[in-house]
């Protein structure tokens, strides 16, 4: 903000600066009227000074708000993730991943049999769906075929069958002479040569490649004359085809309606098969619906693996489903099954007793442990894994670690405000000032103006002194106030610094560790553990609140510090200097605009005042004007006699 005294100049006076005089008539109103500039300055000073103060509470809220964030707003159950963690030893890998949650133990288990994975229901088209490539044979003009040529393709390979010299009477006469040429282009067995049911076409079949026709680049000797087929024609659909061009076996029609697990989808002549197949598998009917082209043939799988999904399939109109699956092959899902013993007392597999798990899903949880079964021995084979599953005390030394880096620097950043030196002859610039100074020097000396505007500030002192006390007190049981769990900060090797470091952390890692394997879970407590007494902004009773306070892990009293000094309506710097939701109405808020009225008023007095005083001197240099242009008269008149 700058601070701009304003005034001088305003009026519409017709001013006279010293014309007649020679006095320097703006320096006399400005010493004149420098009791009103000084309001002026001094409210405007104390304006930029309550907004730089605003800017750095806002500063603070912002620390306390990434930090709540960070640590405090995820839920008591990310909390304890990060302070509850756990690592396993799988020897079967291969078979079996294992991921320990917060809610395991040190534990170990053995996985004696995998016997069996659990799977999806399926319904596989009963045949291939797709129409034979077939070219039909004119006999009439047979005896013309000889030295004809045509263009066929096995997946993106084309080559050029030209038909030898010979007699051609039938049809099986025109299949033999293709097949040959079939063979030497593309090898024995490739692609083979059937004839229709009716005898009047023959059929191409490759099963799981892809045939394409085409006319001879030799238009004179095209074979197409003769023999009847769609230049580019194909044996494979696509998934882009529409349902008009699909080439099925059984005809969809040009519209339709079908239903599949009683979810309704229509299609029409312009619906492509990708779109169909993509509004199934978006929908409520829990399958996956898919093509091969190998096989030629659809698939639709069921969302969820384990015996009893079955998949029902109907045409209310056309003939969609029959298209694509005709009869339809389903095969009903497995469950996912194995033995496992827990709490083995040996470690020779042969003298634990195992109990048979069994679940619908290949991932499941036991005991904290979730378990995700991904392949399994060949036929009847033991798997035999063991899985060690050991407190990861690595893991939540670091987060330890993290977590007292992010307080140190939260506090830091308060404890610095608290501490920053003030220099009282280095008020807010003026405009002119700043303009004196330019921009680099302003840039310094507004350092030092804006230092210390918080020493020692009372709101930041209560934040710190409640943050080190919630981090150096004890953790009560919930079930008795009087008696402490026994772990604080100090017990884990968390300690207070010097009180020049203004209660900065420091960790002894050695310490730490050593707690983190004798006492994992009071070290979870230390952290997490939530009070009996709910939080509230709004609970006066001192001893619900002592209470609270006891009771709460130390993420939960650093929460309630943050919250009674955050929240929207409540926290005690939000009704300070607001928030984005609450601005408007904070004390700051309406502080600065008091003195926007101050200013304004001050200004209005100093334009009065000054324009008072033009008024006076102009009329005075209008005067003089007055007089001297008399003497000139009067003198020219007693020269001229």
């Amino acid at each position: 903000m700058s601070i701009s005294i304003g005034a001088l100049g305003m009026s519409t006076y017709n001013r006279l600066s010293g014309i007649e005089s020679g006095l320097d008539t703006e320096s006399l109103i400005k010493g004149l009227t420098s009791a009103e500039e000084n309001r002026v300055i001094k409210a405007a000073r104390e304006k930029q000074l309550l907004s730089w103060k605003r800017e750095f509470y806002s500063e603070i809220i912002q620390k306390l708000n990434s930090f709540n964030s960070k640590y405090l707003t995820a839920g008591s159950n990310a909390l304890e993730g990060m302070f509850s963690k756990y690592t396993a030893h799988n020897t079967g890998s291969q078979y079996v991943t294992v991921s320990p949650g917060t809610n395991a133990s040190q534990s170990s288990i053995v996985i004696r049999d995998i016997v069996s994975l659990a799977t999806a229901s399926r319904l596989e088209s009963a045949n291939p769906v797709s129409k034979p490539t077939a070219i039909t044979v004119d006999l009439e003009k047979t005896g013309e075929l000889s030295g004809k040529s045509m263009n066929i393709s096995l997946d993106g390979n084309q080559k050029t069958i030209t038909f030898s010299a010979g007699a051609y009477s039938t049809v099986d006469d025109v299949r033999q002479e293709l097949q040959v040429q079939l063979d030497n282009a593309f090898g024995a067995g490739r692609i083979s040569v059937g004839v229709t049911e009716d005898g009047s076409a023959l059929a191409l079949n490759s099963p799981g490649n892809t045939i394409v026709l085409g006319k001879s680049d030799d238009t004179e000797n095209d074979a197409s004359t003769i023999l009847g087929f769609t230049d580019g024609e194909s044996n494979i659909i696509k998934l882009s085809d529409k349902i008009s061009e699909l080439s099925l076996k059984i005809s969809p029609g040009s519209s339709g309606t079908f239903k599949i697990n009683g979810v309704e989808f229509s299609f029409g002549a312009t619906t492509t098969l990708r779109d169909i197949m993509s509004t199934i598998n978006s929908s409520n009917a829990g399958v996956t619906m898919s093509y091969s082209s190998l096989t030629d043939s659809f698939t639709m799988t069921s969302k969820n693996t384990g015996t009893g999904n079955q998949i029902s399939i109907e045409d209310v109109s056309g003939t969609f489903m029959e298209s694509v699956f005709g009869a339809g092959m389903f095969t009903d899902g497995t469950n996912a099954e194995i033995r496992i013993n827990t709490n083995p007392a040996s470690s020779d597999p042969e003298a634990l007793t195992y109990t048979t798990v069994v679940k619908s899903s290949n991932t499941f949880e036991i005991d904290g442990i979730t378990y995700s079964l991904i392949g399994k021995a060949d036929g009847t084979a033991d798997e035999n894994i063991r899985i060690n599953v050991s407190y990861d005390a690595d893991s939540v030394a670091s987060s330890i670690k993290q977590f007292v880096a992010d307080y140190n620097d939260l506090l830091k950043s308060i404890t610095d405000k608290l501490s920053e030196t003030t220099y009282k002859d280095f008020p807010p610039l003026t405009d002119e000032q700043r303009k004196e100074l330019g921009e680099t020097q302003a840039a310094l000396y507004d350092q030092k103006a804006k230092s210390g505007l918080l020493r020692n500030d009372s709101y930041l002192s209560s934040i710190a002194t409640s943050l080190r006390n919630a981090m150096n007190a004890q953790i009560a049981e919930l079930s008795d106030n009087s008696i402490g769990i026994g772990t604080t900060l100090a017990d884990i090797g968390v300690t207070t610094g010097l009180y020049s470091e203004k209660g900065q952390l420091k960790i002894d890692e050695t310490r730490l560790r050593k707690a983190l394997s004798e006492k994992p879970g009071q070290i979870v407590k230390l952290f997490t553990q939530k009070s009996s007494v709910s939080y509230s902004p709004y609970v006066t009773d001192e001893t619900l609140r002592a209470k609270r306070g006891k009771e709460s892990g130390l993420m939960y009293r650093i929460s309630d510090i943050i919250q009674g000094n955050i929240r929207t309506t409540t926290g005690s710097l939000t009704k300070l200097v607001g928030n984005s939701e609450n601005n408007y109405s904070s004390i700051y808020a309406l502080k600065l605009r008091e003195l926007d009225k101050k200013i304004a008023l001050f200004q209005e007095r100093l334009k009065e005042k000054q324009n008072y005083y033009w008024i006076k001197f102009s009329k005075m240099e209008s005067s003089l004007s007055s007089l001297n242009k008399q003497s000139a008269y009067l003198f020219q008149l007693s020269t001229s006699q």
